[in-house]
């Protein structure tokens, strides 16, 4: 690797680590020898630290961090990063919420240290970036790039234990409407500037008009050529268990259980958890043992409802190195299992999204990336992650829990990928949703909450307040249109009331029974 150590936005010094030789380069500004030593250096790991903390570079760590060439990490010392916490009014992905404490995906970069392969920055025009500061940079290169495959994490490791603590920064209102105007659409500037009046009685009136006097932009780097074969590649003799909640559609799970027996890499243990909540109701899956399968089959019977129940139920069984969490009504071709463990195995990530469209549907990603939620009905896991977390049954017969799921994943320090190029097809059977009646305790309230407790659960467990705030703004405008009440005060004084009630279950469902 070659270190580039920094103070005060200038180079201090350029070094290749390996021949230990200091590196002669043609400029002291930071931003400059960043891309003039990764073009000397094609091939490899450019790393930057601030000047402080050099002596703190866990070296025996950097492989382990950088273990394959489309990663980009750092990790800021400092309180604050760089881009305003104000950028929660704008985005809403789990990616804000930075855990400090383990490998966690974020596009949000420090200058403190942190590290790409030069062929991977490289992808990235320099020109684009002129008069800009390093911080602006490198979170422009972050933002951008995982959106076009780059896996940018926070990582700890990437420094010792203990290491020195650098001088607190106050981040720039100028330089974040500069960000939102470089990477998102223009009312999205409007609406910070709103919801900053309206939650923190803040006037960001000259750094919102100075965005309009900013010009720039990033053109979309293209990965394709650059080769990503994890240092942490899995052992190919994968096995695998296959996790099937069902409830009413015998049907369709024979036609997935058909599938699975086509699989070139066949599960070892397929793990049915099927429902009904009538207490003498008989299975209806005879075909389970009328049928010789080329796996076992784990069967249960059970009268409770809900996925969630139904999912942890079912995890409890697994036995396999992997885990497939599948609907019962979908259907793929006899290579997806394979084709899909062998995506997980060359990114090095021990979770994965599978695309998972309706009949129809073209899949408009075309790029495996980060994944900014979760499908438990379409993806694998690792038994080993899976074995520290279960669904959360106060998410039972709501929404949210599979995006709970993931962030359950994240925040133990491993990341979920997206894999377009293995498809799923799910048929969306009429006999689905919620198929047993169910009422939730807040169903017969006079004041109605919006949203639903258990959307504002997720967001009180893994938001920003900034990204509630944010979320609060665009329900409030958008459900405007969709209801009868178009008055505007009673309207507002009416969702307020309904929001206070939505907060109010959904911390009656934190405190009784989140995990």
């Amino acid at each position: 690797m070659i270190v580039i150590t920094h103070k005060h936005n200038k180079v201090v010094s350029v070094l290749d680590y390996t021949s230990k030789k200091t590196i002669n380069i043609s400029t002291s500004k930071l931003v400059e020898a960043f891309f003039e030593v990764a073009k000397a250096n094609y091939n490899r790991l450019i790393v930057w630290c601030h000047d402080d903390l050099k002596v703190a570079i866990n070296e025996k760590e950097i492989n382990a961090v950088f273990h394959h060439k489309l990663i980009m990490a750092s990790f800021e010392v400092r309180n604050s990063y760089y881009i305003d916490k104000r950028i929660g009014y704008v985005e809403s992905s789990p990616f804000i919420k930075v855990n400090k404490n383990v490998n966690y995906p974020t596009w949000l970069m420090s200058s403190c240290i942190g590290g790409i392969y030069a062929e991977a920055l490289l992808q990235f025009k320099h020109k684009d970036f002129k008069h800009q500061t390093f911080d602006f940079v490198l979170n422009s290169i972050a933002k951008s790039g995982i959106k076009n495959g780059l896996f940018c994490y926070s990582s700890p490791k990437l420094l010792k234990p203990n290491s020195v603590v650098l001088e607190s920064i106050k981040p720039s209102t100028y330089e974040l409407f500069k960000f939102i105007k470089w990477h998102y659409r223009s009312r999205w500037a409007l609406l910070t500037l709103f919801n900053s009046m309206i939650y923190e009685k803040r006037f960001l009136i000259l750094p919102y008009l100075s965005s309009f006097f900013t010009s720039g932009s990033i053109s979309n780097p293209n990965f394709k050529d650059v080769e990503v074969v994890s240092a942490k590649r899995y052992n190919p003799n994968f096995d695998i268990d296959v996790v099937i909640p069902t409830i009413g559609r015998a049907t369709f799970l024979y036609d997935v259980l058909q599938d699975l027996a086509s699989q070139t890499l066949l599960p070892k243990n397929v793990i049915i958890v099927e429902q009904n909540p009538d207490a003498n109701s008989k299975s209806e899956l005879d075909f389970l043992t009328t049928k010789a399968w080329p796996f076992k089959i784990k069967h249960s019977f059970i009268h409770q409802t809900g996925a969630c129940n139904a999912r942890n139920t079912a995890l409890k069984q697994v036995e396999s190195e992997w885990v497939f969490l599948a609907d019962d009504d979908i259907r793929f071709d006899n290579l997806t299992i394979e084709k899909a463990l062998n995506s997980i195995s060359v990114l090095g990530v021990n979770a994965a999204t599978l695309s998972c469209l309706k009949e129809g549907e073209k899949e408009k990603n075309t790029t495996i990336k980060q994944w900014h939620t979760f499908g438990s009905g379409c993806s694998i896991i690792c038994n080993e992650i899976a074995k520290r977390i279960a669904f959360d049954i106060a998410y039972e017969h709501g929404f949210g829990e599979d995006g709970d799921f993931g962030m359950q994943l994240r925040n133990l320090g491993d990341d979920i990928a997206y894999l377009p190029q293995v498809h799923l097809v799910h048929l969306k059977a009429p006999i689905g949703g919620f198929r047993t009646p169910f009422i939730q305790p807040w169903q017969n309230d006079e004041v109605q909450p919006k949203p639903s407790p258990t959307i504002m659960l997720y967001n009180l467990k893994h938001q920003t307040d900034f990204q509630i705030k944010g979320y609060k703004t665009l329900l409030f405008f958008k459900y405007f249109k969709l209801q009868s009440n178009k008055n505007i005060v009673s309207y507002f004084s009416q969702m307020r009331k309904r929001w206070k009630s939505s907060e109010k279950w959904a911390n009656q469902l934190k405190a009784k029974t989140s995990i």
